[in-house]
C-alpha cells in the first residue's frame, strides 16, 4: 500500500478501515506451510517473506491476497502452485490478485 500513488493509497487504506480489516497473527502454521512452497521453488529462499505473506492468508483461510508483487505473487504460475500445495496440506484454494483487481478507480 505504501509503494502506491497518493490517491489509489488513500482509497486501499479507506477501504481497510471501512471494512474493519483485522491484522493478522503468523503462526508456527504459518512458517510450515511458506516453506512448503519454498522447498518446491513456488518463490524463492531469498524472498521467504512472499511465501510467508501467503500463507498468513491461507492459514487464516481468507478468500483473496492483494499484493503488488508480480515477480513472485500475482502471477498464473504461483497461483497455480500454491493452490496445488494448498489441497495437497488441506488448505482451502486461496485467489491471489493486485489491488488494481479489487480497488475501484
Amino acid at each position: 500500500i505504501r509503494r502506491a500513488s497518493a490517491a489509489l493509497r488513500k482509497k486501499m487504506e479507506s477501504a481497510i478501515l471501512r471494512y474493519n480489516l483485522p491484522v493478522i497473527a503468523m503462526s508456527a502454521e504459518c512458517r510450515d506451510l511458506a516453506d512448503k512452497y519454498v522447498a518446491r521453488k513456488i518463490i524463492p529462499v531469498k524472498y521467504r517473506n512472499d511465501a510467508i505473506h501467503i500463507a498468513v492468508g491461507v492459514v487464516n483461510k481468507l478468500d483473496l491476497i492483494v499484493s503488488w508483487n508480480y515477480e513472485h505473487m500475482v502471477k498464473v504460475k504461483t497461483k497455480v502452485e500454491v493452490n496445488g500445495i494448498n489441497l495437497l496440506n488441506g488448505y482451502p484454494e486461496v485467489e491471489i490478485c493486485s489491488p488494481l483487481e479489487v480497488v475501484e478507480l
